[in-house]
């Protein structure tokens, strides 16, 4: 990288791409674009398709959409049956998705599955390691231990609210946040530019057209300059937003068309995980440990946050 300290986004449109992984049995294709301290996984899998770890080093997340393929997910001796608009946080160690029809499985992974991150179509952009990341610490374990924990999400989405509702889960390793399917565009008189110090984003979007509007910070070369990005990008397909860039994302068109976002940080973002209520799962997983009050920086604005009790 330059003396900018930033680096460019990385842009997948899957339907453009070869797959970087195929299941032996033909029934499976996966593409795999990664960040500094996580990769997603999106697969195209038929029925009978198994995606299978034999000992992943940290938990995992399976996103399954709506429409998507209906799976038995099995980990740490349990097994569940996760069905279309649903999340499930694997456990570290072996695990094994077996797809029950035809669709999409979404997975994301840390940074610790190296394996995953070598195979990215852009693991040559992180040569570097990614220096201008916030290390991707583990949180505390979660009460109860290491399990299967699947969530059906339509029970946290209300049909007559908000054209776009949160609806935000984490684990030790990374948090997603993951908004309900809509079928109204963005006002855009209400869009939310703002950046990330030390962190990325993925914004996963399997359906509309999107534009996520980038602008990276100018250093003193006028030959580093990088221009404005106000490209339209064609779904499914993943953006990793670089630290550090203005950015905000728009889906475009006329209503009607379905249009899906979902946004992935690792490790989770202490601004939102501290904000009672707001992380669906909080009781299960426990805040890290602090002194006092810690001060969080974020999106350019100092938050404060008082350690509970």
């Amino acid at each position: 990288m330059s003396d900018l300290s930033h680096r460019l986004a990385s842009k997948s449109v899957f339907t453009e791409q070869e797959p970087q992984m195929r299941g032996s049995d033909g029934l499976s294709k996966t593409w795999i674009t990664r960040g500094g301290n996580f990769a997603v996984c999106y697969c195209e899998v038929e029925a009978g398709a198994v995606l299978e770890r034999e000992d992943n080093p940290e938990e995992y997340m399976v996103i399954i959409p709506p429409g998507g393929a209906p799976a038995l997910i099995s980990a740490g001796g349990h097994t569940v049956e996760a069905g279309a608009d649903s999340l499930t946080i694997v456990p570290p160690g072996p695990s094994r998705i077996e797809a029950r029809g035809k669709g999409v499985i979404a997975q994301i992974f840390s940074k610790a599955s190296q394996d995953i991150m070598d195979l990215a179509v852009n693991a040559a952009n992180y040569a570097d390691g990614g220096p201008e990341l916030a290390p991707p610490d583990l949180w505390p374990e979660p009460h109860g231990g290491y399990k299967l924990r699947h969530y059906p999400l339509a029970q946290y989405f209300d049909p007559k609210g908000e054209r776009i509702q949160p609806r935000c889960f984490r684990s030790t390793n990374m948090m997603v946040n993951l908004f309900g399917h809509y079928f109204t565009r963005r006002d855009t008189t209400k869009l939310s530019p703002h950046w990330h110090d030390d962190f990325e984003q993925a914004s996963l979007t399997l359906n509309g057209t999107w534009v996520h509007h980038m602008r990276y910070n100018w250093g003193a070369d006028l030959k580093d300059w990088v221009p404005d990005d106000h490209a339209e990008m064609a779904t499914p397909s993943v953006i990793i937003i670089p630290a550090r860039a203005i950015h905000t994302s728009q889906d475009v068109g006329a209503d009607g068309p379905e249009s899906s976002l979902y946004d992935i940080f690792c490790p989770p973002r202490l601004d939102f995980a501290s904000k009672p209520g707001f992380v669906i799962n909080e009781d299960e997983y426990p805040l890290p440990a602090t002194d006092g009050q810690q001060q969080i920086k974020t999106g350019g604005t100092l938050l404060s946050w008082q350690k509970p009790g």
